[in-house]
């Protein structure tokens, strides 16, 4: 699991789109397209700015209604997969 404390940040080639409940993370450089969630969209729109994942998880808790501990494993989950797949950058 990722440390609470580690940040992120949106990585420079992701655009993120949204066209009515479609959602998608494009990579500018490659063209890879990566198709999301509303709520991994709304997420990685939060890295836009530098985040850390304890400011992630507590801005998730007031716009959704879900248990903590869950939304938590959730967040490190889709950071996981977006770290792999540049979506995402850790920032030291």
């Amino acid at each position: 699991m990722l440390d609470l404390n580690s940040r992120f940040i949106l990585s420079q080639d992701i655009v993120l789109r949204s066209i009515g409940d479609k959602y998608w993370a494009l990579n500018t450089q490659n063209g890879n397209q990566y198709r999301l969630n509303e709520v991994s969209y709304s997420l990685l729109n939060l890295t836009r700015e530098c985040i850390t994942l304890e400011d992630m998880v507590q801005q998730a808790l007031q716009e959704y209604n879900i248990d903590r501990a869950r939304l938590l494993a959730d967040c490190d989950t889709m950071l996981q997969d977006a770290l792999k797949k540049n979506i995402v950058k850790e920032v030291e």
